[in-house]
């Protein structure tokens, strides 16, 4: 089994693993699950991960905005290659960043929550459609390879 296939099975495991207080407590979110799992590639422990990312799950905050997966994914590009202070260039992160994105919106269309899942998630209705429907398949799939294709521009 290769590391991304390890690295996979984390993410999906953080992203579906329901803790014994479901609903009140949650999964992961898709960005958390990203952004533990690359953080964990990276050799990177903080008590900052994953709280840096709670906000930006089910984009940003259940608002429908870009996928948190994409978030967790270039916050970890940013970890390993974002720059240490204002005088160094951005280029090479923003170069990397800009590969994962396409080859993001290559591979499922959209880049946003709300187009993605077709659902409104701030609504009872949606949420409930997406528990049932789509946050252990669809969602799962673009978590897992956001983490394939971060690995792969990280191993770059």
């Amino acid at each position: 089994m290769s590391i991304i296939d390890i690295m996979q099975r984390k993410a999906e495991k953080y992203f579906r693993e329901r803790p014994s207080n479901f609903p009140e407590g949650r999964p992961y979110n898709c960005c958390e699950s990203v952004l533990l799992t690359l953080a964990e590639y990276l050799g990177i422990k903080s008590d900052l991960i994953p709280r840096i990312a709670t906000g930006i799950g089910a984009g940003f905050s259940l608002n429908g905005l870009t996928c948190g997966a994409i978030s967790g994914a270039v916050i970890a590009i940013g970890l390993k290659h974002g720059r240490k202070n204002n005088y160094e260039n951005p280029r090479t992160t923003w170069l990397k960043v800009n590969e994962f994105i396409e080859a993001f919106k290559k591979k499922w269309g959209a880049l946003t929550c709300r187009k993605l899942t077709g659902l409104n998630l701030k609504t009872k209705e949606g949420m409930r459609k997406y528990l049932e429907s789509v946050h252990d398949y669809a969602c799962t799939e673009r978590v897992k390879f956001a983490v394939k294709k971060a690995i792969e521009i990280l191993q770059e």
